[in-house]
């Protein structure tokens, strides 16, 4: 063998040496010493310490207007219109009359009937002027009582017929539209016309299964008119349901509002928002939330080591975020530095600024 041919084979011998040795610092020793290095020297990250906010919830639903009173008057008895005595829209006092059937046959009868009274007190006058010289006996005096008695109900009877064929306003409001006319014929069964106090309006609306133990009677609300979603009014909530509809799930409700100047009709319909003060969640900040397969999570520091916290987002709130899970107050919660931390790493910790974004 040459000398050359000697030289080359030491130099690729070394060649292979310095190879495997180099190969076996980055995969083998050099790992372990590299991991060794990570462990020993912690990892600075930013925590910032959880707090309890109260979950407030402002919940928005669709609700119906209706009048505080509301009637559909019908006729008392069948008969032929005799005169209309209002217009629509109009504004009415409780007993005004407001439609007139034809009514000639009931007053002949009240006419009657004060001639039969007049006629029978006449009579117990007379017998009340001879009783004391003996002239009117006993029985002729209760015969006369009880004859006054009788036209008294007769009268009064007519009197409620009579009155029956007039339609009167059973309390004040406004009335609408009517399709009757003078000579329509009506029976008990005709609606002649509606009326409404709308002074103040019901609002009736649901509010889901889920908020239906936080609401009671004298709650406060904000209602807004579909018509002016501008005019943002406040209402007291009135009734509550006494059980939640199985089909729904919902509980129904209603609050009053104030219409003085009735601009406000029945049946329309208005946007209710009430505000709810919740449970007490853990707040942190958004940028803290992380997410995997399995959901939400955080990442706590605890004894100076990493520990993964799955939690369930409540609410978002300007930056923040109110979270459910096993947290509590003064927990400190990784803000900055929270990519490639891993479970049951040591860190090294410092306070989140509280002016940082």
């Amino acid at each position: 063998m040459s000398y050359r041919l000697q030289i080359l084979i030491v130099a690729l011998l070394a060649v292979v040496l310095a190879g495997g040795w180099w190969s076996f610092e980055s995969w083998g020793g050099g790992a372990e010493a590299s991991k060794k290095s990570r462990k020993n020297g912690a990892t600075l990250v930013l925590v910032e310490a959880v707090t309890l906010t109260k979950d407030r919830v402002s919940l928005r639903v669709v609700g119906t207007g209706k009048a505080i009173r509301s009637a559909a008057l019908h006729p008392a008895v069948a008969g032929e219109v005799r005169k209309i005595a209002f217009k629509a829209e109009q504004h009415v006092r409780k007993g005004q009359a407001l439609i007139r059937l034809d009514d000639k046959h009931q007053r002949l009868k009240v006419r009657l009937g004060e001639v039969a009274l007049a006629e029978v007190t006449r009579k117990l006058g007379r017998m009340m002027k001879l009783a004391p010289s003996g002239h009117a006996s006993r029985a002729r005096m209760d015969t006369a009582q009880t004859a006054l008695e009788l036209a008294q109900l007769h009268l009064e009877q007519a009197k409620a017929d009579l009155y029956d064929r007039t339609i009167h306003a059973p309390f004040s409001g406004v009335v609408g539209m009517t399709d009757l006319n003078p000579g329509d014929r009506v029976t008990q069964d005709t609606i002649a016309v509606t009326l409404d106090d709308r002074s103040a309006l019901l609002v009736e609306f649901t509010v889901p299964e889920v908020h239906a133990a936080q609401i009671k009677v004298a709650d406060k609300i904000i209602v807004r008119p579909w018509s002016a979603p501008d005019a943002a009014m406040r209402g007291t909530i009135t009734a509550l349901a006494s059980r939640i509809d199985r089909t729904s799930r919902s509980l129904r409700v209603q609050a009053k509002i104030a219409n003085p100047d009735g601009r406000l009709r029945p049946g329309g319909s208005f946007e209710v928002q009430l505000n709810f003060i919740g449970s007490a969640y853990p707040m942190v900040r958004e940028v803290a939330v992380l997410w995997s397969r399995d959901g939400a999570y955080l990442w706590r520091i605890a004894n100076n080591k990493a520990e993964k916290i799955f939690v369930r987002l409540v609410r978002r709130d300007k930056g923040r975020v109110l979270v459910d899970g096993p947290l509590t107050l003064g927990d400190d919660i990784v803000v900055e530095g929270v990519q490639g931390l891993r479970l049951g790493q040591k860190v090294k910790t410092a306070l989140f600024k509280a002016g940082s974004p």
